[in-house]
């Protein structure tokens, strides 16, 4: 199960986080994961490599990479991290899609970008209930 959906803009800035379940336990401050995951993924650039996930005690973060956003999502530790990238790339699409111009000259007002939050639940509300039925 995915927790959380952070997109971030190369860079480190957050463009968008949304929580997408209860748990407390997996709650992260949103300027310290984004700098912290956009750092880990440069570093692993450096190196001609790709991060594809960093596993945790409790959860893992799923890394998807597209045309200079990161997606992370925070999920449970058993998920398939393939599946979870699906998901985040069909996300980063859409997201690229719907505010391409938008980010190419963003000025830091994070409202630019409501609206998505809805693809998200939608998406992974709509994954999971196939999962259910598999």
């Amino acid at each position: 199960m995915i927790h959380e959906i952070f997109i971030i803009k190369e860079g480190g800035q957050c463009l968008l986080r949304k929580s997408v379940s209860d748990s407390e336990k997996i709650r992260i401050d949103e300027d310290l994961f984004s700098s912290f995951t956009s750092a880990i993924s440069s570093f692993a650039s450096e190196l001609k490599e790709t991060v594809q996930s960093i596993e945790l005690m409790h959860c893992k973060l799923v890394f998807f990479s597209f045309e200079k956003l990161l997606l992370i999502a925070v999920s449970e530790k058993f998920d398939d991290n393939l599946d979870v990238q699906r998901k985040l790339a069909l996300l980063a699409n859409d997201f690229r899609r719907k505010f391409n111009q938008c980010i190419t000259t963003w000025s830091g007002n994070l409202t630019d970008f409501n609206g998505f939050e809805e693809r998200i639940v939608s998406l992974l509300s709509h994954s999971q209930a196939i999962s259910h039925l598999s």
